[in-house]
């Protein structure tokens, strides 16, 4: 008898959408990826910072443990998938104004099993020697991994195919068909697509599609600036948390920095936010003549009131399953495996 595949849609080709496209195919799900951008990761994952860790975290929370959770499926991913980690660096170094606040952060890392430990001022100056003002005391977290979320949304995608994945890129969907309680077709365009399964992944986008249906899932967004500097050599080995930036370098010497960016309380635009940054880095790095902006873009994070993401299915429609949710770049491959199980589970038990 012939393998039971069942068709799934998934909507939304960020980082997330990608890993569940990816877990499904290599489980051989007939699936289809939808997404009105024409590359994978156009949206809110090509404006993410790209730090994988779980130093950010505060130990004891049900997000910390998560997010522990979530930097652990990257190393098996990373055995899955070597070629996709080619371009990615490890290690950061993370410090408060305040000595003690520094120990503090470390001393709870430790107790919760990370791998982290405390170097002084001439440890953090061996490792980032171009750092101006380096900290009397620093965290450093040897197995954070900084890359590139839209590079890793694009080889999820390639893989997906590679396992018999479809795709449907630059493609919006116009409508979710229902019918007792179940989701019973998807239009793309003037195409109807029938499916046993949908998954939603389209970031903050999930939010306007499911309000089609008279479901409000309590999704928001939170805006959350990145910005680029051309650099034209190596500066840094590894990122950079201080109290004045959050910083790391690309493999192709561009500076980044992420940071917090509130459009009803600025006023100042992105681009002049990105320019009186640039002060910092320079001021806070040696950098050699020629850095300058690239680019200031605000990325529109999906986040829900108590800080944790969403993964399962809606209980007005049994087929219908939600995965979206903040840190999307940390989470992913962890999403991507559970929601694939979980779709392929609800598959089998429905023959």
């Amino acid at each position: 008898m012939p393998q039971y595949r069942p068709r799934v849609v998934v909507i939304g080709a960020g980082i997330i959408g990608s890993a569940i496209a990816y877990n499904l195919a290599i489980r051989q799900a007939n699936v289809l990826l939808v997404d009105q951008e024409q590359v994978p990761g156009a949206g809110v994952t090509g404006k993410a910072f790209g730090w994988i860790n779980a130093i950010n975290g505060t130990p004891g929370t049900e997000s910390y443990a998560l997010w522990r959770e979530g930097v652990a499926e990257y190393r098996r991913l990373m055995e899955a998938l070597p070629a996709a980690f080619i371009q990615a660096r490890f290690g950061s170094l993370l410090w408060k104004s305040d000595r003690a606040d520094t120990e503090r952060i470390a001393r709870l890392h430790q107790e919760a099993g990370e791998r982290v430990e405390l170097l002084e001022k001439g440890g953090v100056q061996e490792l980032e020697p171009r750092l101006r003002n380096a900290p009397d005391l620093a965290v450093f977290s040897p197995d954070d991994l900084a890359l590139d979320p839209l590079q890793l949304s694009q080889d999820l995608v390639a893989a997906s195919v590679e396992a018999g994945g479809l795709t449907r890129l630059g493609s919006a969907v116009t409508a979710i068909d229902t019918a007792n309680g179940r989701v019973s077709a998807v239009r793309v365009g003037n195409e109807t697509i029938v499916c046993d399964h949908v998954v939603m992944a389209a970031g903050g986008g999930v939010a306007a599609l499911t309000s089609t249906f008279g479901v409000d899932t309590g999704l928001t967004t939170s805006p959350a600036l990145l910005l680029r500097y051309a650099c034209g050599r190596p500066v840094l080995n590894r990122i950079l948390r201080g109290p004045r930036l959050e910083v790391r370098q690309a493999i192709d010497n561009t500076l980044l920095i992420a940071k917090s960016y509130n459009a009803d309380t600025n006023d100042i635009s992105p681009q002049f936010a990105g320019e009186k940054m640039l002060a910092v880095l320079k001021d806070e790095l040696k950098l050699a003549d020629g850095v300058e902006l690239a680019s200031a873009e605000i990325g529109e994070r999906p986040v829900f009131a108590d800080g944790l993401p969403r993964l399962g299915f809606l209980s007005e429609f049994s087929n219908l399953y939600l995965a979206v949710g903040h840190p999307g770049v940390i989470l992913a491959p962890l999403m991507g495996r559970r929601a694939a199980e979980d779709v392929l589970e609800a598959a089998t038990v429905a023959l």
